[in-house]
């Protein structure tokens, strides 16, 4: 499929288009693209019951993007969830130029086709939206995912740069997706051994998942914020999404899972890769302070502390892992885990414990996924990732870091 290019204002465009579930969008800043910037790209699946909320995570990723780092170049592919002209004026109310609108599918082959499409060098790679462990993560069809075996998966590597680092904001990611990608492609990448659901930032500067009964009954969701960027957002109707997995085994349609884990893992086929990886992702998310280039030592760690720990209602595993950071006891206590459950034991490439799945249980309505343990070797995932997170730190500090 070639792309052609779309001309006119924006309103024309979004006001002619023929209104269908099939449909993807494709938006930038600048609105035209340099071949030679490191450019970050954020791609939003089709939301089905979840609306647009994956397509906002993405834009305040994208915002995150701009304030961290504004000589980048941005980039957001999104399957179309309600309507052509509601979208498009999100990402243009956002600073995004629209680019290109296709009434297709976003099918795994054409994602291949718009990231080659961009000719720049892409140093992070965010997806968000549906997935699960036997036929990986949905873009818009979800008969059609983009899996861990497809041929398409693997071209994706051709297109990361040298320091890329990509991530799955999705439903258990870790399993599958994120071990065999930073295989395939050579680069660190961020997996879920959990669900994956959305957070707000609440009135304490926390985030909670935000679903009624998850955070604490005296806080509402913040109106307006200066905490997540240095521009103020207005963060009212779910418009300050980000994506956590869930702190504990996951257990729904698509199976019951022992074990899991509370924060994104890392997978990397190269141990050295790791320490920028965790930081250059610290960066790109949406946490509890507008960090820069310049941010302290102390601010990066308050930001690794809200990703790496829990967000439960009350607070108490909260505390005790910050605690634990502030304390590095997880230099003593390589098996320290604030999961509630069982976690999975895994090295940087692989782990313990795998996924088998029986497809036709789920279409005669029984769970089809199951968790099998490869050996007894006790996690040691929260300890090793913290290590690695202050070799950055230090890495950081050293400015030898190349983000």
């Amino acid at each position: 499929m070639k792309f052609k290019l779309l001309v006119g204002a924006l309103a024309f465009v979004a006001g002619s288009w023929a209104q269908k579930s099939a449909a993807y969008l494709i938006a930038s800043e600048p609105a035209k693209l340099r071949a030679d910037v490191p450019t970050d790209v954020f791609v939003a699946g089709f939301g089905n019951d979840q609306g647009t909320q994956f397509l906002q995570s993405a834009i305040i990723g994208a915002k995150v993007s701009r304030d961290r780092f504004p000589q980048r170049q941005r980039v957001i592919i999104s399957a179309v969830n309600e309507s052509l002209s509601a979208e498009s004026a999100m990402l243009a109310n956002a600073g995004f130029g629209f680019r290109k609108a296709d009434n297709d599918d976003l099918g795994k082959e054409r994602l291949v086709l718009a990231l080659q499409y961009l000719n720049a060098p892409i140093s992070s790679l965010q997806f968000y939206g549906h997935a699960n462990t036997y036929n990986g993560f949905r873009l818009q069809d979800k008969r059609d995912r983009l899996d861990h075996e497809d041929e398409e998966f693997a071209q994706i590597g051709s297109v990361l740069a040298p320091n890329a680092f990509v991530v799955f904001h999705s439903c258990n990611s870790g399993w599958l997706l994120a071990p065999a990608a930073a295989k395939m492609w050579r680069r660190p990448v961020f997996g879920s051994f959990a669900s994956s659901d959305f957070q707000e930032m609440m009135t304490d500067g926390n985030w909670y998942y935000h679903d009624v009964g998850y955070y604490p009954e005296n806080l509402t969701r913040i109106g307006t914020t200066s905490r997540i960027t240095q521009q103020t957002l207005e963060c009212t109707t779910k418009k300050c999404l980000r994506l956590k997995p869930v702190n504990s085994p996951y257990v729904d349609s698509f199976g019951t899972f022992s074990r899991g884990l509370g924060f994104y893992k890392v997978f990397s086929p190269v141990d050295a890769l790791i320490p920028q990886a965790t930081i250059h992702f610290t960066l790109l998310t949406p946490t509890v302070k507008p960090l820069t280039l310049q941010s302290s030592r102390a601010d990066l760690i308050d930001a690794v502390k809200d990703w790496m720990c829990p967000s439960d209602k009350s607070g108490v595993r909260r505390k005790a892992c910050a605690e634990a950071i502030d304390t590095q006891a997880f230099m003593t206590n390589p098996t320290l885990s604030f999961f509630n459950g069982t976690p999975v034991a895994c090295n940087n490439t692989s782990c313990s414990t795998t996924v088998k799945c029986k497809v036709l249980k789920k279409l005669v309505g029984a769970v089809p996924c199951t968790t099998v343990d490869l050996d007894s070797r006790k996690s040691t995932v929260f300890s090793d990732q913290l290590k690695m997170i202050f070799k950055g730190l230090e890495q950081f500090e050293l400015g030898t870091l190349k983000l």
